[in-house]
């Protein structure tokens, strides 16, 4: 009787995995993502365009504290505490200012929350038990062809994603580092003009 009911409860549980749609899964994991504290991450990034013979790496990093974030990447940083946007161009000495809206707003939690919102996920075959791997299409818009999403399934973490744009260029993004509630400060997300003497000031406000 034992014996049954054990059988009994593991099918209920391999059932009640397998209902989980991909859909579920990907919001299970938004959710997490958005549940951190604070994040940081270090990535490689590739542009791919088959046709033009492009196909170019680079690596970067980012840090996230609510609607706050910080990216640096080929040469360009983003900076924002959510109310303004600091673009810093590296190489050229100068940083732009400008007032964060719905046009410009980069923000990881902001596009996280658009993006789950319009879009429809599937599961595809994985060559990894270890890691779930779920294609993306939008149900409205063309804003990309589909998105390819690797996630580990021990953490929930993301380690790839694939966009396929409309125009035939690809990005992929390969988390190489993954931290979660550093306590990271706030002056993080502020570009500290007296720490960049030199740097041109455009005030775009």
């Amino acid at each position: 009787m034992k014996k049954t009911l054990l059988i009994i409860i593991s099918l209920l549980l391999n059932i009640n995995l397998a209902a989980q749609s991909a859909q579920d899964y990907l919001n299970n994991v938004i959710e997490k993502t958005k549940a951190y504290n604070d994040i940081n991450i270090i990535f490689n990034h590739r542009i791919i365009n088959k046709e033009a013979g492009i196909n170019e790496s680079m690596s970067g990093y980012g840090s996230m504290k609510g609607n706050s974030y910080k990216i640096n990447v080929n040469g360009q940083e983003l900076i924002s505490n959510g109310e303004l946007l600091w673009t810093y161009l590296i190489e050229e000495g100068e940083v732009m200012i400008s007032e964060v809206t719905e046009d410009n707003n980069s923000s990881p939690i902001a596009i996280i929350s658009s993006f789950s919102q319009n879009i429809k996920a599937n599961f595809i075959n994985s060559n990894d038990n270890n890691i779930k791997v779920i294609e993306v299409e939008e149900i409205e818009g063309e804003t990309f062809e589909k998105i390819i999403i690797s996630i580990d399934n021990n953490d929930y973490k993301i380690k790839k994603i694939h966009i396929y744009g409309t125009d035939n260029n690809e990005f992929v993004y390969e988390i190489i580092d993954f931290t979660t509630n550093q306590d990271l400060p706030d002056s993080m997300f502020i570009f500290n003009e007296s720490l960049h003497p030199n740097v041109e000031v455009i005030d775009m406000r």
